[in-house]
């Protein structure tokens, strides 16, 4: 599998958020090999990023409170050169902003929005973390 540097416009991440963490830790583990590495991300959650080969592959969650009722999916992430530039084009496009652009830490930051056919995509600029796998 190769690892890119992403460029704008293209594919850089994908995510699942889920209903069961766990499950899907197994699942995914059995199915590619994946090897799951957990980050605590609050006092009951953690944030799984699958490795392959000891690199990153892709990651896993579990529905925050506000997100329960949703059903799991696989979220993409696409490399931008500015969070910010990107949500205001696309709202000048009217397309709607589901998340405003904000900081994940020091590795990224990143945005929700939705295109005109109602498909939710995230948009992702790099800080620490600029190396990604290619899809």
């Amino acid at each position: 599998m190769p690892h890119i540097t992403p460029k704008p416009g293209s594919f850089c991440w994908i995510e699942l958020t889920t209903t069961d963490q766990a499950a899907a830790k197994n699942f995914y583990s059995s199915l590619f090999g994946w090897k799951p590495d957990d980050s605590p991300m609050g006092p009951d959650s953690y944030y799984t990023i699958f490795k392959l080969d000891g690199r990153d592959a892709a990651a896993a969650c579990t529905f925050q409170k506000e997100q329960q009722g949703m059903p799991p999916y696989w979220g993409i992430y696409m490399a931008v050169e500015s969070a910010d530039a990107s949500a205001d084009k696309a709202k000048t496009v009217r397309r709607k902003i589901c998340a405003p652009p904000f900081d994940v830490m020091d590795y990224g930051r990143m945005a929700v929005i939705q295109d005109p056919t109602g498909a939710t995509f995230c948009i992702w600029q790099p800080m620490k973390n600029t190396e990604s796998v290619s899809p």
